[in-house]
Formats: C-alpha cells, sequence, structure tokens
C-alpha cells in the first residue's frame, strides 16, 4: 500500500475536530437545530390530566404506632399502603397519598404517577416512621390520611379521614 492509500493522523484529526464542531453548532443556542440536553422531567412529575379512582380498602384501619424491636428505645407509625382501583386515565395526573400527625410533627406524601397504561388496582406504599420514645408520650394521636387525585387541571380528594391512633 502506498503512503496516499491510508488517512494520516493528521486527517483524522482534522475530520474529529469537524464533526464536533458540527454537533457544537447544530445543537448551539443559535442554530438549536439538535436537542442534545436530556428529558429532565421524572415520571412522578405533575402534567395535566384526570382519573377515576377510589379506594379499596380503609388504609386508617391498620395505622398503628407500636415499639420499636431489640430494645431500640423508638416507636413506629407504621403506615399501610393505600390500595385503590383506578380506571379511564387521561393525560399524566398523579395518584397523592399524604399522611399527617401533627402532634407528632409529622406529615409525608408518596405522589404515584398515572398513565393511560395504568388501570385496575394500585398499592401506594409509605414507609413507616420511627419516633424517639420520648417524643410519643401520649396513649395515642390523630393521625389523617388523605387520597389525592392531581394534575395541572386541579386536585380532587378522593378520601379524606382523621384516625385515632394508639400508641401500643
Amino acid at each position: 500500500m502506498g503512503e496516499g492509500s491510508l488517512p494520516s493522523v493528521q486527517q483524522f484529526q482534522v475530520v474529529t475536530v469537524a464533526v464536533v464542531l458540527a454537533i457544537l453548532v447544530l445543537s448551539g443556542p443559535l442554530v438549536g437545530v439538535v436537542d442534545l440536553t436530556p428529558e429532565t422531567r421524572s415520571a412522578a412529575q405533575l402534567g395535566g390530566g384526570t382519573a377515576n379512582v377510589s379506594v379499596v380498602d380503609d388504609p386508617t384501619a391498620d395505622l398503628a404506632i407500636t415499639p420499636g424491636r431489640f430494645g431500640t428505645n423508638v416507636s413506629y407509625l407504621r403506615v399501610p399502603p393505600a390500595v385503590v382501583d383506578v380506571d379511564r386515565v387521561e393525560g399524566r395526573p398523579r395518584l397523592l397519598y399524604l399522611v399527617q400527625a401533627p402532634r407528632l410533627d409529622f406529615e409525608r406524601s408518596v405522589a404515584e404517577p398515572l398513565n393511560g397504561t395504568v388501570d385496575g388496582r394500585v398499592a401506594v406504599r409509605m414507609d413507616d416512621r420511627a419516633f424517639e420514645r420520648a417524643s410519643v408520650p401520649n396513649d395515642s394521636y390523630v393521625v389523617t390520611v388523605t387520597v389525592r387525585v392531581q394534575s395541572f387541571d386541579g386536585t380532587r380528594t378522593v378520601y379524606q379521614r382523621n384516625a385515632t391512633v394508639p400508641v401500643q
């Protein structure tokens, strides 16, 4: 093979620089033909839309404040999943499961994205919450459980109930 049959290192470098510059120009703010930024919207983010949602089991029925095990000196607020039936989802609403215990200075929510492929029973789970035993001096606490459908089009509360939860 002759010297002219293989590209030289210098030719390869020139082609590489030309490709990089072309990509920079095409994706830059002046031309903007190609968007190389990743999608930043997560699945749980809110969109427009609606859904029919009904709560299957009463989530307040299994709420409990129980002692920790193995001498941990903590009490746990045990939060059962919110089990709901979902149908006729339009757009990108989300299901919000909210648990509040104001006297324990506790509020937590979990969002479950809904889309056209969600149809049927959905369980939205929430982790239990540990409290130092000294911060749980009462015999019981009022806990509010709320399930909502949210979207840019509005918020609809499908379930809200207060429950008095005994400390075991």
